[in-house]
């Protein structure tokens, strides 16, 4: 059951908040102004706290030439301020470095910020369709610059709102910034629960709505959806190194086995590939024409399992192989198909049959260019 003490903390943190924020505040806010700030600025100290400036400078905030260490501290502290100020934010240009193609400028701006685009062919019935549009242009918002020590400088900040503020607390906090249920752990424990039980993340977001307090914002299905992502991501690791285990362990009685695994940058399994001895022997006598199928993915990890099979003299199918992937980038089938070729002694197989996949084409034209293709009329 959902309590209500989430909302109290909500509202301490919030207090907190507004003493962490209150310091950069020298007054009232002059809506008109429209500042800039530059690093070089002899008036600015860099260290980003206790940010001295003249009284003919920027004299509604001393926001304006902050110093953060990273980008999220730069919009945790924005989301703060817009908490207190009765509005939500939301993210919008990243600009990159041409040459580096590294981030150097990020742009915060408040959620009603330009207009929702539409369709220029949509229809009077589609319009009516869609979602009620809440932007209203407005332009306030908060930029920062990367600067050649590796902080970000607050070099705009305009305060300027065409539309009324949301000043009550219950209120406020439905703006979708703000909205922290699905980060709290009662949240994501609820939604995991729910995950498991087999629900879709637009079925969380209905039951999950139901079930909390009415002081609380509404979940989306893309937070659901990005609560269960992360869940299953950090928990795949513990699943695949207990599938490695398994086949470590088997090796011990079956050598001729073989299987890889490939990881992440940061050191996650993505895919895996394995054919035991049996599965090798019978690729050397009936490697005619294969199988190769990507339509499944009933894991809980939502990975694809992708089987390769073939057929016996018997006319019973046989296995070749298998793999769990991550996606079905071409990418990634390369290097499936690099490893399943390895682990047949380079001996291509003579035909391939698969789904009518324009990646997946070009994937085996790269690594099998002497096997002909064809596609399964089931997929046509």
């Amino acid at each position: 059951m959902i309590h209500c003490g989430w909302l109290t903390a909500i509202m301490s943190e919030a207090e907190a908040t507004n003493q962490a924020i209150e310091p950069y505040i020298t007054g009232d806010i002059d809506t008109n102004d429209y500042v800039e700030a530059t690093y070089d600025n002899e008036k600015i100290n860099n260290i980003g706290v206790n940010i001295e400036f003249d009284e003919d400078d920027v004299n509604d905030e001393r926001i304006l030439g902050k110093v953060f260490d990273t980008p999220d501290d730069a919009y945790t502290f924005y989301n703060d301020y817009s908490f207190l100020h009765g509005f939500g934010i939301r993210k919008d240009d990243t600009i990159k470095n041409s040459k580096t193609n590294e981030p150097f400028r990020k742009i915060y701006v408040c959620n009603k910020e330009g207009f929702k685009r539409m369709d220029k062919d949509a229809s009077s019935e589609n319009e009516i369709k869609r979602r009620r549009d809440v932007r209203t242009g407005c332009q306030a918002k908060l930029r920062i610059t990367r600067q050649e020590d590796g902080k970000w400088l607050v070099g705009l900040f305009n305060d300027t709102h065409n539309h009324d503020l949301t000043m009550t607390p219950t209120k406020v906090i439905k703006h979708r910034s703000h909205s922290n249920f699905h980060r709290s752990i009662e949240g994501k424990s609820l939604m995991v629960q729910f995950g498991q039980a087999g629900l879709k993340p637009s079925q969380i977001k209905k039951a999950v709505n139901t079930m909390k307090t009415s002081n609380v914002a509404d979940v989306t299905s893309k937070q659901c959806a990005d609560v269960l992502s992360e869940h299953r991501k950090q928990h795949r690791g513990k699943e695949f190194y207990g599938l490695i285990k398994h086949f470590q362990d088997k090796t011990l009685v079956d050598s001729d086995q073989y299987f890889v695994v490939d990881l992440s940058d940061d050191g996650y399994p993505r895919n895996i590939f394995w054919a035991d001895g049996r599965a090798r022997d019978a690729y050397t006598k009936f490697r005619d024409v294969v199988v190769f199928d990507v339509t499944y993915m009933t894991n809980k990890f939502k990975m694809v399992f992708a089987p390769f099979t073939g057929v016996n003299h018997h006319g019973q199918s046989i296995l070749f192989g298998g793999a769990l992937l991550e996606n079905e980038k071409e990418e990634i089938f390369e290097w499936l198909f690099e490893h399943f070729l390895k682990c047949r002694f380079g001996k291509y197989p003579k035909a391939i049959i698969t789904d009518q996949d324009k990646v997946m084409d070009n994937a085996i034209k790269k690594v099998f260019p002497n096997t002909r293709h064809r596609f399964c009329s089931w997929h046509i």
